[in-house]
């Protein structure tokens, strides 16, 4: 009877120190899930501040051309853009629902309004065009469409149009002289929005509807990089000036 008893408890024994073995297994996995989703967010954080910076420095590489007389910035675009920006910035946070995402508009539109005060004193004031006009229309549509139909997604979809359409004098004028403007700062604002899409995929969420505005903005600050890098006839006049 007690060696049987003595069997039973050495049974229950192992059974315990099995059953304590698999928890702390299971512990340890979830430990180390934990760990790797910790250090994921933090290089996602890392890469979208990254993409923030990156793109303020941009625009103090630009105002700095402007306070040197190098650009001479209209005031009614950048008042534009500053309307543009801020709500591209609004409905692209609410259509990501993601912050770190949002890092990027949420500087571009900081930036935009700090150019904007310093045009009030440095930029002359001209007309608007026609594309300024499409553009400047179709963010009114895209506040319409936002409050109509209480989707973030369709107004942000219609603002990369006008952010598309509102680049289309800058394009020309780089098409018509390499000189207007200087490649640097477009490569820079390029390289962060390569960082916000980088971003855009480790927190993938199957909502395509993220990458336009990265994308676009991407290919289009990219484009006119690209045109100011033309040999002007002539040769350069400002002595290779970035």
């Amino acid at each position: 009877m007690i060696f049987a008893e003595l069997i039973l408890f050495e049974k229950n024994v192992v059974r315990i120190g099995i059953s304590d073995f698999a928890v702390v297994i299971l512990k340890s996995a979830s430990i180390s899930r934990i760990e790797k989703e910790i250090n994921l967010m933090t290089v996602e954080l890392i890469l979208g501040v990254a993409a923030g910076l990156i793109h303020i420095a941009a625009f103090l590489v630009y105002h700095r051309q402007m306070l040197r007389g190098l650009s001479r910035p209209n005031l009614a675009t950048w008042t534009l853009w500053v309307f543009i920006s801020t709500l591209n910035c609004i409905s692209y946070i609410a259509m990501s629902k993601d912050i770190v995402k949002g890092i990027l508009p949420i500087a571009s539109t900081s930036a935009c309004l700090v150019v904007f005060s310093s045009s009030l004193f440095k930029g002359k004031l001209s007309g608007l065009n026609i594309e300024d006009y499409v553009a400047l229309i179709l963010g009114f549509v895209s506040l319409f469409v936002w409050w109509a139909y209480h989707s973030a997604t369709y107004a942000n979809l219609l603002l990369q149009i006008s952010i598309f359409i509102s680049f289309v004098p800058t394009y020309r004028g780089a098409w018509k002289d390499a000189n207007i403007e200087k490649p640097l700062p477009w490569f820079v604002w390029a390289s962060a929005y390569i960082l916000t899409i980088t971003v855009v995929f480790l927190r993938w969420q199957d909502q395509y509807q993220d990458l336009v505005y990265p994308v676009n903005c991407f290919l289009l600050h990219g484009g006119v990089g690209i045109l100011t890098l033309r040999k002007p006839k002539g040769g350069f006049e400002n002595g290779g000036d970035y």
